[in-house]
């Protein structure tokens, strides 16, 4: 909804995820071992020649036979098969499922015709995105809802919390788990491929909207127009027992390949689409994100949305900070690149931060010498005056050499808006690297520092279409416009990058003329 030449936004690394500049949780992709989860296909997978890797503790394909730049181009020139039954597929029932969902979402799910889909989001009271998920008003009475597989378990127990307190006060509305396969078929002759084994006229199906029929003599599908590519395509929930046969009547059409994880990342971003966990999360809006659009204009009328008096005001007002594009030439960008001004210079938004003492990552005593702020580390130094010393730290040494180590009132990253005191001795001694080390630095604050939360990039790649770098980033709110000139911080190099209009490769869509 949501990695050379093209290594793309894949990182083969441990398994799991590993904390991010502010908060923001990195995701991997890794090896694992024969106790992840498994879709249905996983046997076909292995037969076909996939290469397995461990993606949000399932066991996925990141790519076949095809490179991963070959599969990415062949899905934009002709169409891929992708699996993605690793995605959570829930039916909502009741008299009450639209009240229920619009508990929990910002869209207007009211408005939905029949058999029509919406993309939205799951938000909290703070107004942070827990999940992106579509959701769809079928004609057989119920909601037809698919969300993010890493969020699977965290999505799962927020609706049976929410359908349980509404049973609770007298609702009707009741959960029920899809088991069925989903399949993503996804390239501009995805749909001549899947026309020949459907009676329905596909040319009347429009982007977002959905329909239940038989595949290729597969009854009890159900086909939507939607996918994470940008290209024309359909999604098909298949009952599980006949889903290798489906998939192995599609690849009967020489058009039609698979592909994996690679590929639908780098084609997702292309497209400029969110991937969760990493161009969103809890700790950012849809304002912030972009994503005014998912808010349906009765909802925000109404207010009536989880986290709806922090997002709506932000609408017409000014956010501290904001989801661009970012196309640059040069060597790749990858997440939790430092976006810089074009001098070099860290940008960001300013947050208080109050430190408490302890925790200092092993630079002396507990203290607050080492503030660990990814991609920035800071040592903040206060020999007993009101003057602090910063510097860089290349993680994970708390050594800096003296060319990093920058003085001035506050330092270019830290604005003083209280007091601070030393209590205890604090020095900067030579360590055996040639850098400098710190080795007790007690600091008691009577307010707080406030801090600078660099930009940083959330996803990046090289574009196989475009032959330049294209990325995903946040940037304080007036260099959001279209045409501002940043840089990415790449190996310790300043690289310039434009802010750019998304998607970088342009949609195809089908809607109805």
């Amino acid at each position: 909804m949501l990695r050379a030449g093209c290594r793309a936004a894949l990182r083969v690394g441990p398994r799991g995820r590993e904390p991010g500049a502010g908060g923001r949780r990195r995701r991997y992709y890794s090896s694992g071992p024969d106790s992840l989860k498994q879709t249905p296909l996983h046997a076909f997978h292995r037969q076909q020649g996939g290469r397995m890797v461990n993606f949000a503790g399932w066991s996925m394909p990141v790519q076949y036979a095809l490179s991963h730049l070959e599969s990415h181009l062949h899905t934009r020139q002709h169409c891929s098969l992708f699996d993605v039954s690793h995605m959570l597929q829930t039916k909502v029932f009741g008299r009450d499922r639209v009240k229920f969902m619009e508990s929990l979402v910002v869209g207007d799910i009211a408005e939905l015709k029949p058999d029509q889909g919406t993309l939205s989001l799951f938000t909290n009271e703070e107004g942070g995105i827990l999940d992106d998920l579509i959701v769809t008003s079928t004609s057989e009475q119920h909601l037809y809802v698919v969300s993010n597989a890493g969020c699977r378990e965290k999505d799962w127990a927020l609706m049976q919390g929410r359908a349980e307190e509404l049973r609770a006060a007298g609702g009707d509305v009741h959960l029920e788990v899809s088991e069925n396969v989903l399949l993503a078929l996804q390239g501009p002759s995805a749909v001549q491929v899947l026309q020949t084994g459907v009676s329905d006229d596909l040319a009347k199906l429009p982007f977002m909207s959905s329909a239940a029929m038989g595949v290729f003599g597969v009854p009890g599908c159900r086909v939507t127009r939607c996918g994470y590519t940008g290209e024309d395509g359909v999604e098909i929930s298949v009952p599980v027992g006949r889903a290798v046969e489906l998939v192995e009547l599609l690849l009967r059409d020489p058009q039609v390949q698979l592909a994996g994880l690679a590929a639908r990342d780098s084609l997702r971003l292309e497209a400029g689409l969110c991937l969760y966990g990493n161009d969103i999360d809890e700790t950012t809006t849809p304002v912030e994100a972009a994503l005014v659009w998912t808010l349906g204009k009765r909802r925000r009328v109404a207010m009536d949305f989880p986290g709806a008096r922090v997002i709506v005001p932000q609408i017409k007002g000014k956010v501290k900070r904001k989801r661009v594009g970012l196309i640059s030439t040069g060597p790749p960008i990858r997440p939790h690149m430092p976006i810089l001004s074009p001098e070099g210079r860290p940008i960001g938004r300013w947050g208080a931060q109050k430190w408490p003492l302890g925790g200092c990552l092993g630079l002396a005593t507990p203290s607050l010498a080492c503030l660990h702020w990814p991609p920035f580390p800071l040592l903040c130094h206060n020999p007993g005056g009101r003057t602090l010393t910063l510097a860089r730290l290349a993680w994970p040494s708390p050594c800096v050499t003296k060319s990093n180590l920058q003085s001035s009132q506050a330092g270019p990253h830290v604005k003083e808006e209280g007091t601070a005191a030393c209590v205890g001795s604090a020095h900067l001694g030579p360590s055996s690297g040639g850098g400098w080390l710190a080795h007790t630095a007690v600091l008691t604050l009577t307010h707080h520092l406030s801090l600078l939360c660099p930009g940083e990039v959330t996803s990046g790649c090289p574009s196989p279409c475009l032959k330049k770098n294209v990325a995903m980033g946040y940037v304080e709110g007036e260099q959001s416009r279209v045409g501002t000139v940043l840089a990415v911080e790449v190996r310790k190099k300043s690289c310039p990058a434009l802010v750019t209009r998304m998607p970088f490769v342009p949609t195809r869509y089908h809607t109805l003329k």
